[in-house]
């Protein structure tokens, strides 16, 4: 965006690890919707100044695409990182499934909320590592 005060800022987040383990088409779509509700959320509340654009899954199932406009310069890995972790305990209190219906999902009988829910509460309990440059997969 030339001339724009702007940037897009993309992030990957990965949940399971690339070629070993991958989630069930069920969860990452009710992870999505849980994940894409609860960032929001917690971007409204506590930063202000930046505003997602888009969650979606990596079509290999092992994470998420996180897009964020925000300021330049004002969304660094850290920051990313820590609205990541407290979107994960926002998530966890979501007590209903967000958006599954027949009016709102293209695949609303596509979900797994209860194995979802697990997927989250497996994440709050592990350290989220934060990788600048990540090693290519070999």
């Amino acid at each position: 965006m030339p001339g724009s005060q702007y940037e897009i800022s993309t992030f990957d987040f990965r949940v399971r690890t690339p070629n070993t383990e991958l989630l069930s088409p069920k969860v990452a779509h009710s992870l999505e919707h849980l994940f894409a509700v609860a960032l929001r959320a917690e971007f409204e509340e506590h930063y202000r100044d930046l505003k997602v654009l888009d969650v979606s899954p990596m079509g290999c199932r092992t994470g998420y695409y996180l897009a964020m406009l925000n300021p330049k310069g004002t969304l660094p890995l850290s920051r990313a990182t820590e609205a990541v972790k407290a979107m994960l305990k926002g998530a966890l209190e979501i007590k209903e499934l967000p958006g599954a219906r027949l009016e709102t999902c293209g695949a609303y009988r596509e979900h797994d909320f209860e194995s979802a829910r697990k997927e989250i509460s497996r994440l709050n309990g592990e350290e989220l590592i934060p990788l600048e440059n990540p090693p290519l997969l070999t």
